[in-house]
């Protein structure tokens, strides 16, 4: 293609538009029928199933064989159609094919000769004068042949056989059917002798030419030779012949003999071979490439002349030639097709611009309609047009027109790009992200901008499509023109699909989309509704109504006349009344399908008409039935209606092919070869279906799907009548999918009973392999090297397992299935896998639901996790689900399934429940902020929470995925978040004051420094659609969205209470000239408050009040503590009059009123409730008086016990006094338990709470904890353990069937709580309040100890249990080691400046001694002994030189053995260590003259043996010391890149070890080099060269790293502070089995039991043991 008709074909113009090219191999094979079958037969079996695969694997080509000799029924002979379709099928394999498209095998046979079926009635007269004039009878020709005067020119129809001849079909009565095949024979040798008589005379008398008489003498296979090869321009690339040749056929065999060639009276056709030498010996090798012919010669052998066994050899090689000729040409048409990213978009292109020509050829009329698109095409409106309508009513065709006018018209000056998408009706255009990069390309390659910077995530994508939109210019507009956008698919249109389009438009850019709507039916209509409301204004839709009965006859005629039809008074009347009845552009199309077919002799009873559109195509299909089969067409029809989005050519036949219902409809006469359907068959009925199947992408392939939903309904409506028939299709293509015949499994079948009859068969059953393909998970090349995944499978197989109601396969094969699930995350996204488990549980009974909701939400909860690491699938089902394993037996099997296969993919799996467990109240924990998350804001739609800290997180609410993660630079921590009330921007201020202004659609953003006054700082910020405010104390500042200052504005006179000082406290805007503003003292103690509004430009006057305030919704009301009334709250109405607030209500909640302070108040959702945050409690004013009263608790006993005595007297007076009191302004109270109360964390601000849906519960966030009350008895009535820090936020998320509330913490997550689950079990996982500070493990034992700030923590390492947090002082301690001995009898700490000596079992202190400043405890000879090593720093310390106290002591008792000391720089202590053999203590310190040095003492008495100074080692960076596990004598001094090894006897050193860090095995050949800037090494440590590198070096920034050997030196440990993973490698192949994404920071790492697992301690009080899985053990 030359680069200007690619210019051409982006810029979207229609004139002369080269074809597309396909994704379809096709070839047509031509031959005689007889003399072929073994060759095609063994083509069919051996060669075409290789081919197949070759396309689908190398190519992703589906390849197709259109063999018209096979399994063409006798219906097909009656209608004489077999030539024409021939010819047809021939045009369509030239039109799709990639590469060959037309293949020959010719040999002695010249073959069927027909007669035409059709003749123009002038020649046909000719021929009967001729015969005639000689005197020959013509009465066969007049009563065969009838004349059609509705085709123009008139033609003469050969008449069906059957029509004539009533039992040629007849095969329920073989002997009339035999009678009436021979005399049709015998008929049709007449006609042929008659035609070829009259046109040879007339040729010779020069009245026709000879091709006109060649046509009735020339066979089917040389007029599909003249159509395939010959006519062709290039055959070299779509061309092969075979020729064949048989040495002495045996002509004594006469019946055998005339299979392969031409028998005429006994004995030779010599006029036949004449005319075959001719074609095959002449014009055919003439015609192609000498490569792309082969000649074979045979021998007659036997019999039976050809068989496989005596020509195998030539089989064999026919099968291999024709196999790589194939192979070569879609090869060599593959490297021709340009398959960069540029070529992939001009062939999308070019679909849409080939769609639009054709939707244009057939346009008339709407010029109304034209005139309102080109109006607004020329005008300055900046929104997009819809066009709407009902399905069917030509909505598409005015788009397509429209694109065509502005090119020859309305834009023809000046150069418009125009992007035409036809959407769902191309591969690339069906889902929304890729439909947007398609129409970025385009756009990009117009203005010259490079496709690399084109996002593939939607959010930014969307914003890069917005921002392309601008580069528009008068000279080159930019025109978008997008048909049906509510048939979009994918990620982004889970909610609507026309959110992503922009409603604000560019200068010199127009978008025209069309939309369904339907009054009738608003499912159909939901996508006009949400663009009705996104686009506000009534100009910008136009609705495209039905044609008009004068508009829709005049179209149709217009159509006949170009079809070259016409139709009798009689049929126009016909169609003149339906079409009175409905003028639908569908209905009309349907009409001139079905009148193209009538003939002028056509029976009236044959010609009816519909009157819906509905009817008219169950006419369509039951004519198609009639004609192809009934069964063949209800079954094709009916796999396609039942897909989840439509089936490819291939899988369809393959669908069919497994059927047997249908096969042995179509082979009730035959035995096939292969025991597949015909390609041909279901090619005849999609010819009868033009362009009401359309081609799409689903899944990676392109498949058949309806075009107009209308044709879908209708095909439910008929063959989904019946629901087993519905779960029939189902279960069928779930067979398909699950593979369970693929790969050469044979599947039986029964024979029918007229087989079993004709060919004399003993069995009723066969089997026979169907020629399908496997279905596995994961397509894997023969090397491993690649992996595709069977995305098809993913797509269609949960769907049709659930609508056939085969819930044991779903579960087994999908749901509860580990490899289905790992596959599927590996290749889609999570919300793809949940969405299986949401459709599933509509179908499932109720009892299922629960596991499978267990197993959703699990994935769910992880999702942050699994969408980055999917090999993490079984760790995180485990750890989540364990303790429900045991009630729920499926989840039981998936979790033994995430041992046995999970390991593969990695080989930690907890031993024990350490993962949040669904189910319960905690829904989502949202993590990813490194600080506390002081704000976040809903967006409007309740579908995103934005959240910040020192990063801005967006994350999607429905589905748990983050949707943005920001870190802008700024200085400090960011603490006020607003956003715009579009959802577009996002403002945030910090406590420096600083303020930033982000587009949530872009993720650009602006920082600004502080605006304001000298020594003020920033309080808050607000932003509107247009504008941005920071507010100060005493001023604020406006900006523009491209953070341009616009004003200053001073805080407004605080007249008449400007007796005091006043503050800004916050501000909220509506626009520009509505606002409000709260001034306060600027003191915590002083609650005064002063609210200042200023409604369309004018001040109203200050409203004094005091600790809390809110506005209800429009405005108009404050809620606020009334001066007067202590902190009881009154509600002021604006009097706009006298520009003041005027009391209108005052409000009581019970006796304390004026006690408790007012810390916040907020409106309740519609202005329903109030809800105010005291001291003490919380309170709920219920304006609409919902919530009953009957059980709530009264103030005090002593009114109950009264009122008990009293009921029986008077109910009476009860009511009265019920009705005094005015409930609505009364508000119920909420208290907190006695110890708590709520703090004000700013004035006005303090702990929320929410009332869930249907107002049955209030929920709280109080520190760290949820308070949930029932309002039905105010009772408090759980207390959940939410966070780990406090509750920063909490805000209900109640819409539609949500009921749930956020909460944000200082503990970094933000998370959502079910409120409907409260009651549900929690599984608690045990955890320590603070972070743990390091862990120590027993040998003998499952016994752990963890240190953290306050306490010990002992923990049960086989359950994960935390069996007691210790500390010897009642009101905690400050421990620092914690050491429990190999036995795990006693444990060893030092805290608050003692050595403490625990007994374990007994959870007793059984010794304590001070020792101040320990650094570190050793234990020695198994835990008998221990030593500690404590430093204090002296006070008039000047050389900055301690001294470091060595003490050892017995366990248990503690007696002292010995004391030592020695010296330590002041700063620094490093960890002394013990020689292997436990004699000599190794202390790094520093000497007389205070370098670095090494004390070795003796570790039995504590004596001073030597000084070794560091320099001998040469090491000058010294990080710290290990004693070497196999010499005793030998130390190592690690630096920085490289350790010293000293013999601590001799003094010397031993030999460097470059990189190495210390950490070795047990015989000291193999060390660890783990640099902080990533990488990782086993070195062996003689030269410390590397063995095997672990993790190549990514400069991953510089993090903290914990590496280890396991305790049996089997494999590596590696945790990575930057990527929160621990790694896990084998030492011996350095093979990695496990990468684990920890939930939390890690602080520790320990090998456990006997090296089977680790222990990781976390920053959040977790200790977790994960076994070691090895997939090799």
């Amino acid at each position: 293609m030359d680069d200007r008709t690619v210019d051409l074909i982006f810029a979207g113009s229609l004139k002369s538009l080269p074809p597309v090219s396909s994704k379809i191999v096709r070839i047509f094979t031509s031959s005689t029928f007889t003399d072929t079958t073994m060759e095609r037969n063994t083509l069919m079996a051996k060669c075409y199933p290789r081919i197949k695969d070759y396309c689908r694997e190398k190519h992703g080509l589906e390849f197709q064989v259109v063999d018209m000799r096979w399994g063409v029924r006798d219906e097909a002979t009656d209608d004489h159609m077999t030539t024409e379709l021939c010819m047809r099928e021939i045009k369509n394999c030239q039109r799709l094919s990639m590469g060959p498209n037309f293949v020959v095998f010719l040999g002695q046979k010249y073959g069927y000769r027909p007669i035409p079926t059709y003749v123009l009635s002038s020649e046909l007269q000719m021929l009967r004068d001729e015969l005639a004039a000689g005197g020959v009878d013509v009465i066969l020709l007049d009563t065969w042949y009838k004349k059609d005067s509705n085709a123009v020119p008139p033609v003469s129809v050969l008449q069906p056989i059957s029509s004539i001849l009533i039992n040629f079909n007849n095969k329920r009565v073989p002997k009339l059917q035999a009678e009436d095949q021979a005399v049709w024979w015998d008929t049709l040798g007449k006609m042929q002798k008659l035609f070829r008589k009259a046109s040879s005379q007339l040729y010779s008398a020069g009245k026709i030419d000879k091709d006109t008489m060649h046509n009735y003498f020339m066979s089917v296979t040389e007029r599909e030779v003249i159509n395939g090869v010959l006519n062709v321009k290039n055959t070299k690339n779509h061309c092969l012949a075979y020729v064949r040749y048989i040495n002495n056929i045996n002509l004594q065999n006469l019946k055998k003999a005339s299979n392969f060639v031409d028998i005429l009276n006994r004995s030779l056709d010599t006029e036949a071979s004449k005319l075959l030498a001719d074609l095959r010996d002449v014009r055919l090798p003439a015609k192609i490439e000498t490569t792309n012919i082969q000649n074979y010669t045979v021998e007659w052998i036997g019999r039976d002349g050809l068989d496989n066994e005596t020509h195998g050899e030539y089989l064999n090689h026919f099968i291999s030639h024709f196999y790589k000729n194939i192979i070569k040409l879609v090869d060599r048409a593959m490297r021709k097709e340009d398959s960069s990213a540029q070529g992939v978009i001009v062939t999308e292109i070019l679909q849409h611009l080939h769609a639009c020509n054709n939707s244009v050829k057939v346009f008339h009329g709407r010029a109304e309609d034209l005139e309102y698109i080109e109006n607004y095409m020329k005008n300055t409106s900046d929104k997009p047009l819809v066009l709407f309508g009902e399905g069917g009513c030509g909505k598409t065709s005015l788009l397509s027109k429209s694109a065509a006018m502005c090119l020859e018209s309305w834009f023809a000056e000046v150069r418009s790009t125009n992007i035409v998408r036809f959407l769902g009706t191309t591969p690339d255009s069906s889902a929304l992200t890729p439909t947007l990069i398609s129409i970025c390309q385009q756009i990009s390659y117009n203005f010259a901008l490079p496709f690399e910077s084109i996002p593939d995530d939607l959010v930014p994508l969307t914003a890069h499509f917005k921002q392309l939109l601008t580069m528009a210019t008068q000279q080159q507009p930019l025109l978008l023109f997008l048909d049906s956008v509510d048939q979009l698919t994918g990620i982004g249109t889970e909610n609507n699909k026309v959110s992503w389009l922009p409603t604000r438009l560019p200068p010199h850019c127009k978008i025209i989309v069309t939309c369904a709507r339907e009054e009738a039916n608003p499912e159909v209509s939901k996508e006009y509704d949400v663009l009705r409301r996104m686009i506000d204004s009534e100009e910008n839709f136009l609705e495209v109504t039905a044609l008009g009965e004068d508009l829709a006859m005049q179209v149709l005629k217009l159509w006949m006349a170009s079809a070259a039809r016409d139709l009798s008074n009689y049929q126009w009347r016909l169609v003149s009344n339906a079409i009175s009845s409905c003028s639908l552009p569908i209905f009309v199309k349907l009409v001139f399908a079905e009148v193209c077919r009538w003939r002028s002799y056509t029976k009236p009873q044959d010609t009816h008409l519909a009157s819906t559109v509905m009817d008219s195509i169950m006419m369509l299909f039951e004519r198609i039935e009639k004609q192809h089969g009934r069964l063949l067409v209800f079954h094709a029809l009916a796999y396609i209606t039942a897909a989840r989005s439509g089936l490819s050519e291939t899988e369809l036949e393959d669908l069919i092919s497994l059927d047997d219902k249908v096969l042995d409809d179509v082979y009730q006469y035959h035995l096939p070869p292969v025991r597949r359907i015909p390609p041909l068959l279901w090619t005849r009925i999609r010819n009868d279906l033009p362009n009401y199947l359309s081609e799409r992408e689903a899944d990676g392939v392109s498949v058949m799907n309806w075009y107009h939903r209308q044709f879908r309904d209708t095909a439910r409506e008929r063959y989904f009548k019946n629901m087993n028939m519905a779960m029939y299709f189902h279960s069928m293509i779930a067979d398909y999918y699950l593979g369970i015949w693929g790969g050469g499994i044979p599947k039986p079948f029964k024979y029918t009973e007229i087989q079993r009859h004709r060919f004399n068969l003993a069995d009723k059953e066969g089997v026979a392999d169907r020629k399908v393909p496997i279905q596995p998970l994961v397509f894997t090349s023969a090397d491993g090297s690649t992996k595709r995944y069977n995305l098809r499978k993913f797509g269609e197989l949960p769907f049709h397992l659930v609508r056939s109601k085969r819930f044991t396969d779903l579960y087994a094969e999908v749901l509860f299935n580990y490899e289905w699930l790992h596959a599927k995350l590996n290749c889609c996204p999570l919300q793809a896998l949940l969405a299986d488990f949401e459709d599933a549980k509509l179908f499932v009974n109720k009892d299922a639901v629960r596991e499978l909701m267990l197993v959703a939400d699990a994935l769910r909860l992880g999702g942050a996790i699994l969408g980055t690491y999917p090999d993490m699938l079984a760790p995180q089902l485990v750890g989540r689900l364990l303790p429900e394993a045991p009630h729920n037996p499926a989840v039981a099997s998936l979790l033994k399934q995430c041992h046995d296969k999970g390991k593969n993919h990695c080989a930690l799996l907890p031993s024990h429940h350490c993962l949040h467990t669904p189910g319960g109240p905690l829904k989502y924990s949202l993590e990813g902020h490194q600080f506390a998350v002081f704000a976040f804001r809903l967006s409007s739609d309740k579908r995103y929470v934005v959240s910040i800290s020192s990063r801005v997180i967006s994350w999607d609410l429905s589905t748990s995925d983050l949707a943005r993660d920001l870190c802008p630079q700024l200085e400090g921590i960011m603490q006020n978040l607003e956003l715009s009330p579009d959802n577009k921007w996002a403002a945030a201020s910090t406590n420096n004051s600083v303020s930033m202004l982000l587009n949530m659609l872009t993720s650009e953003y602006v920082t600004i420094d502080n605006p304001l006054d000298e020594g003020e700082t920033v309080r808050g910020v607000y932003v509107l659609n247009h504008h941005m405010f920071i507010y100060g104390p005493r001023s604020w500042v406006q900006y523009s969205m491209r953070g341009e200052h616009e004003q200053t504005l001073p805080a407004p006179d605080s007249a008449p209470y400007d007796d005091v000082n006043w503050e800004i406290l916050s501000m909220e805007f509506r626009d520009l000239e509505n606002f409000v503003l709260v001034m306060w003292s600027g003191d915590l103690d002083e609650d005064r408050l002063l609210v200042h509004f200023c409604r369309a430009g004018a001040w109203m006057k200050p409203l004094r009040c005091r600790g809390a305030m809110a506005l209800n919704k429009n405005w108009s009301r404050i809620y606020t503590s009334d001066t007067d009334r202590g902190y009881q709250i009154t509600i002021f109405e604006l009097n706009e009059d006298e520009l003041c607030w005027v009391k209108a209500q005052e409000l009581t909640h019970k006796e304390t009123d004026t006690a408790e302070a007012m810390l916040q108040l907020k409106r309740g959702k519609k202005d329903r409730m109030l809800l105010a945050t005291t001291t003490y409690s919380f309170v709920v004013w219920d304006f609409d008086n919902v919530i009953s009263r009957e059980n709530h608790e009264t103030e005090t006993k002593k009114k109950q016990e009264e009122e008990e005595d009293k009921k029986e007297d008077d109910l009476d007076e009860k009511q009265d006094e019920v009705q005094e009191k005015d409930f609505r302004f009364e508000g119920i109270v909420l208290k907190l338990p006695h110890t708590i109360r709520n703090i004000s964390t700013k004035m006005t601000l303090s702990n929320s709470f929410m009332i869930s849906n249907n107002n049955t519960y209030a929920v709280a966030g109080v520190r760290k904890n949820l308070y949930v009350w029932s309002l039905e008895t105010t009772k408090l009535i759980k207390v959940l353990d939410a966070h780990f820090g406090r509750i920063v936020q909490l805000e209900p998320l109640t819409v539609g069937t949500w009921n749930n509330v956020i909460t944000s913490s200082i503990d970094r997550t933000v998370k959502i709580w079910n409120i409907d689950n409260i009651f549900e079990q929690v599984h608690k996982i045990d955890r320590q309040e603070l972070p743990i500070d390091s862990i120590s493990l027993a040998r003998d034992k499952r016994l752990a100890v963890t240190v953290t700030r306050s306490c010990w923590g002992l923990w049960d390492t086989s359950t994960g249990k935390l069996l007691a947090q210790l500390a010897d002082a009642p009101l905690g301690a400050i421990v620092t080691h914690a050491v429990i001995t190999p036995t795990g009898d006693n444990v060893v700490t030092a805290e608050s400046g003692n050595v403490v000596i625990w007994d374990t079992p007994e959870k007793q202190v059984i010794f304590k001694e001070e020792q101040k400043g320990v650094k570190q405890v050793l234990l020695l000879e198994d835990g008998t002994k221990f030593i500690t090593i404590s430093m204090e720093v002296a006070a008039d310390n000047v050389e900055n030189i301690s001294i470091a106290h060595i003490i050892a002591r017995t366990i248990p008792d503690g007696d002292k053995i010995y004391t030592a000391e020695y010296e330590v720089r002041g700063t620094g202590y490093r960890a002394a260590v013990v020689s292997a053999d436990e004699h000599h203590i190794a202390a790094p310190g520093v000497d007389k003259s205070s370098r670095d040095c090494l004390h070795i003492f003796h570790a039995r008495t504590g004596a001073r043996l030597h000084r070794i100074p560091i320099k001998n080692t040469g090491i000058k960076d010294m990080q710290c010391i290990q004693a070497l596990p196999h010499k005793p004598l030998w130390v190592a001094v690690v630096g920085n890149d490289k350790a010293g090894i000293l013999d601590i006897k001799t003094k010397r050193l031993v030999r460097f070890v470059p990189r190495w860090n210390g950490a070795c095995t047990r015989d000291g050949k193999i060390g660890l080099c783990a640099p902080t800037r990533g990488g990782l090494d086993l070195i062996e440590l003689k030269r410390g060269t590397s063995v095997q590198q672990l993790i190549s070096r990514a400069a991953e920034g510089v993090f903290s790293i914990i590496t280890m050997f396991s305790s049996t030196d089997q494999y590596v440990f590696y945790y990575h502070s930057g990527r929160k993973t621990l790694r896990v490698f084998r030492t011996v192949d350095g093979r990695a089995v496990a990468e684990y994404r920890a939930p939390a920071e890690v602080t520790g790492v320990a090998s456990a039991h006997g090296g089977t697992a680790l222990a990781i301690a976390s920053q959040d009080g977790c200790l977790t043991v994960l076994n070691i899985v090895d997939p090799n053990e």
